[in-house]
C-alpha cells in the first residue's frame, strides 16, 4: 500500500503548517517527497529494502516501523532513506522520517525523526563558518544550496527592504518555485527570490499585475541571451551587489553557493601566483570553470570603492575575456555578447580617473590606426590590460602618457589571479576591521 497524496503540496494544503516558520517549511520542501511517495508501507515489508528509482539516482527506502496512533486517529510509519547520492543534483541520504497516514490510506504529514533537521544542523555550522563539520558527502548538493541561498535572501530581504514596510514573510512561498514572494507588503511590495537572473526576470513580468512595486533577488547570472524587458514598478537585483553595498555580511558565503558550495578551506594554493602575475615566475595555464564565470560575473555587479576592489573586479574582467575566447573558439559565437561586461569596466575605468590612490597608474594607447584602443590598468606592478573599454579613445588622446607594458599575460592563468585579488580584498577588510 503507498499513501496516497504524499506531497508538499498537500502538507502546506494543512492550516497548520502553512503558519510554520519559513525555515521550518523550506526544510520540509527539500524533503525527498518523490521517494516517499513510492514507499509502500504495508506491514508485511517490514525491514525489507525496497529500491526506489528517482531521478537518475537510485534509493533505499525500508520501512522499520508502523503503528497506529489511537490519539492522532492515524497509523505513523517509520522510514529509512538511503543514497549515495549522484553528483550535484542528489544529496547523499541517511535519514529516518516518520510519516502518518488515515485509516484508507491518505497522507496527513512527514517530519524527520532527529529533533534538528539533517540541513538545519549545516546551515548552523555553514552561517557559523564552522567549515571543518561539513561532510562532501552532505554538503554538496542543490538541496542544502536552494536552502543556504532562500535562508541569505531572507536575511538581506529584512535587512535591506524591510524598514519602513510591514514586510512579512509569505505563507505559499516556495524555494525558487511557483509565483508567490519570499517577503510581502501586502499588495504594495513583494520580494522574490531566484538562483537564477533569468527566472529572476521572469517572475517580475509574470506577477507585474500583483503587486505596486517588484524586486527579485537573484544569485547567479545566466549565461546565455535571454528576454530582460521589466515593468516599470518592476527591478532585479544581485544578491552580491546588494550584499556589498550593506557592508559584505554574506559576501563568503555567497560565493560558496556560486561555486557550488567550495568552502573558503578548498580554495587554490595562492603561493606561487604573486610570481606569476609580477612577472618573476611562470605557471602551467589553468582553464576557467563555470563556478569562475560565476564568480567574475556577480562581482562586476559590485561597487567598487578601492583598490583591493578594483583589483579584484579587473581580475573578474580576466576571468570573462578568457572564457569568453575559449567558448567562441569552441563556436559559441552568442557568448560574444557577454562583451558587455566591457560597460563595468568603462565604470572602473572613470573611477580611477576621479580617484587617485597610491600604487594604482592607468593609460590607453592604439597600437595602429586600424586597432582598438588597450586600456592598461597598472595595481601595485601588476598589469591588466583590456581591448575596447568605453572612454579608452578619450584617455589615449588626452590621458597620461603610456607606460611599458609587462608583458605578463594573465588570461592563461585567469582563474588564480581571481582567486589571488580575492585573497588580497578580504586581507585587505580583514585590516581595515
Amino acid at each position: 500500500m503507498h499513501l496516497k497524496g504524499v506531497s508538499f503540496a498537500n502538507w502546506m494544503r494543512r492550516p497548520s503548517h502553512a503558519a510554520k516558520h519559513p525555515d521550518e517549511r523550506w526544510l520540509r520542501e527539500l524533503y525527498p517527497w518523490p521517494i516517499l511517495a513510492q514507499v509502500a508501507c504495508d506491514t508485511s515489508l517490514k525491514g525489507v529494502s525496497q529500491l526506489i528509482q528517482h531521478d537518475g539516482v537510485t534509493y533505499e527506502a525500508t520501512l522499520q516501523d508502523a503503528r497506529w496512533q489511537p490519539r492522532h486517529d492515524t497509523f505513523k510509519y517509520r522510514i529509512l532513506i538511503e543514497s549515495e547520492g549522484l553528483g550535484w543534483h542528489s544529496r547523499a541520504f541517511s535519514d529516518r522520517y516518520d510519516m502518518c497516514g488515515t485509516r484508507d490510506g491518505r497522507f496527513v504529514t512527514v517530519f524527520h525523526v532527529n529533533k534538528r533537521e539533517p540541513l538545519e544542523r549545516i546551515a548552523r555550522s555553514f552561517f557559523g563558518r564552522r567549515w571543518k563539520e561539513l561532510s562532501k558527502r552532505d554538503f554538496k548538493s542543490l538541496a542544502v544550496s536552494r536552502f543556504l541561498a532562500a535562508t541569505i535572501v531572507s536575511h538581506l530581504g529584512e535587512n535591506v527592504y524591510g524598514p519602513g514596510r510591514g514586510l512579512r514573510h509569505y505563507p505559499g512561498a516556495r524555494i525558487g518555485s511557483g509565483q508567490s514572494p519570499m517577503l510581502a507588503d501586502g499588495s504594495d511590495f513583494w520580494l522574490g527570490f531566484r538562483f537564477g537572473s533569468e527566472q529572476a526576470y521572469s517572475w517580475v513580468r509574470n506577477n507585474a499585475d500583483r503587486a505596486n512595486e517588484l524586486v527579485c533577488i537573484y544569485f547567479a547570472d545566466t549565461k546565455h541571451q535571454f528576454n530582460t524587458t521589466l515593468p516599470a514598478h518592476g527591478s532585479v537585483r544581485s544578491a552580491s551587489a546588494i550584499d556589498a553595498e550593506f557592508g559584505g555580511a554574506f559576501e563568503d558565503f555567497i560565493r560558496c553557493l556560486l561555486r557550488q558550495m567550495e568552502l573558503p578551506t578548498e580554495a587554490v594554493p595562492l603561493s606561487d601566483v604573486a610570481e606569476v602575475v609580477h612577472g618573476r615566475k611562470q605557471l602551467a595555464a589553468v582553464p576557467v570553470s563555470e563556478h569562475d564565470v560565476a564568480e567574475a560575473l556577480a562581482a562586476l555587479k559590485r561597487p567598487c570603492q578601492s583598490k583591493a576592489e578594483l583589483r579584484y573586479q579587473l581580475s573578474a574582467g580576466v576571468v570573462l575575456n578568457a572564457w569568453i575566447e575559449r567558448e567562441m573558439a569552441l563556436g559559441y559565437r552568442q557568448r560574444k555578447k557577454f562583451y558587455a561586461f566591457k560597460k563595468h569596466l568603462g565604470e572602473l575605468l572613470r573611477w580611477v580617473v576621479d580617484n587617485s590612490m597610491p600604487g594604482v597608474q592607468y593609460w590607453a594607447e592604439q597600437l595602429s590606426p586600424s586597432s582598438q584602443e588597450i586600456t592598461y590598468f597598472r595595481i601595485d606592478g601588476v598589469d591588466f590590460s583590456f581591448h575596447a573599454i568605453p572612454g579608452a579613445r578619450r584617455l589615449a588622446i588626452n590621458g597620461p602618457a603610456p607606460l611599458s607594458w609587462s608583458g605578463v599575460r594573465l588570461k592563461p592563468i585567469a582563474p588564480l589571479v581571481l582567486a589571488w585579488a580575492r585573497h588580497l580584498l578580504e586581507a585587505d577588510k580583514g585590516e581595515a576591521a
